[in-house]
């Protein structure tokens, strides 16, 4: 995949089939559309092509209130690569691009530096500034200028909007397996692995600390995980946030013990997937109350690896 840093650089490509949004997430709903993307390219000789802004513009516009983002700019890339498309395109959203007029950002960036022959976006697209685009008025100015334009309908499981606002609260909640049928794969979180307390070492359980710049980080608790290290995945329980049991103020923390597991990985990166809840934090009378529950976690774990082998 061909990454631009702006649309203002990107080469012309052969008839572009275009979707635009923020795609936090990649989500199944995002997935439906780039899939429509990608078989309509290859239909008429055309190149696939995502657009988005980044930062996101409620970030830049709405700091105190803007949401966490669910991946970072790197993983999402990674993300939108591996759905096949050709080309995506990162613009720099910053306040002097915000006051782009509706039509100015249509004209400019749709028609002249994207050459659109066929749009995709979500029924909830909205464009220009102060949010003044919207489908009704894209309809118009897709027609006039000889744009084909698709709008997807929400897409739903069981009933349910798919969004990435809705798969943020699960992951807040610690539904991390809610939200991964809305992914359609589990939520993760990649990072360095660095020196802790040792804690777990001293009670015979070690623990990989990981430091990551991911925003969004699953409610405080203990979840059964699979821990993917150079490829490969390995079962693991994993707890997010502090340790009660050894003082009333300890760092915010996510440590993860991958099971059977005996390689030198401090300074590498590791990437966790968030299976099933188990638990919320406890504080326990001591370190051997505190063995005895995680005894008790790893147990668990292990019966559910058993039981679902071909859904790790």
């Amino acid at each position: 995949m061909k990454i631009y840093s702006s649309s203002f650089h990107i080469k012309k490509r052969p008839s572009p089939v275009v979707a635009i949004g923020n795609f936090d997430g990649v989500h199944l709903g995002h997935k439906k559309i780039f899939k429509e993307v990608i078989h309509k390219a290859k239909k008429i000789k055309g190149t696939s092509v995502v657009y988005t802004l980044y930062p996101p513009p409620s970030r830049v516009l709405h700091p105190k209130t803007a949401a966490p983002q669910m991946n970072t700019l790197k993983e999402r890339l990674a993300l939108i690569q591996n759905q096949g498309i050709d080309v995506t395109v990162v613009e720099k959203f910053n306040r002097k691009f915000s006051q782009k007029t509706a039509a100015r950002f249509f004209q400019e960036i749709i028609v002249q530096n994207l050459n659109a022959k066929i749009l995709y976006v979500g029924y909830n697209f909205f464009f220009g500034k102060g949010r003044q685009g919207n489908t009704a008025l894209l309809k118009k100015l897709c027609k006039a200028a000889h744009i084909e334009l698709h709008i997807a309908h929400p897409f739903k499981i069981k009933g349910q909007v798919v969004s990435s606002s809705k798969i943020r609260a699960l992951i807040q909640e610690g539904a991390v397996k809610k939200a991964s049928q809305f992914l359609g794969r589990p939520t993760f979180l990649q990072g360095k692995v660095i020196q802790g307390k040792g804690r777990g070492k001293t009670l015979g359980i070690p623990t990989a600390n990981i430091q990551t710049q991911s925003e969004l980080i699953p409610k405080e608790g203990v979840y059964v995980t699979l821990a993917q290290y150079k490829g490969t995945l390995y079962p693991s329980v994993t707890n997010i946030g502090h340790a009660p049991t050894f003082a009333k103020k300890t760092p915010f923390t996510i440590e993860t013990h991958i099971l059977d597991f005996h390689q030198n990985i401090y300074g590498k990166s590791l990437i966790l997937h968030f299976l099933h809840w188990l638990r919320p934090t406890q504080k326990f009378s001591g370190g051997h109350a505190l063995k005895h529950q995680i005894a008790k976690d790893i147990a668990l774990a292990k019966k559910y690896f058993q039981k679902r082998p071909s859904k790790s």
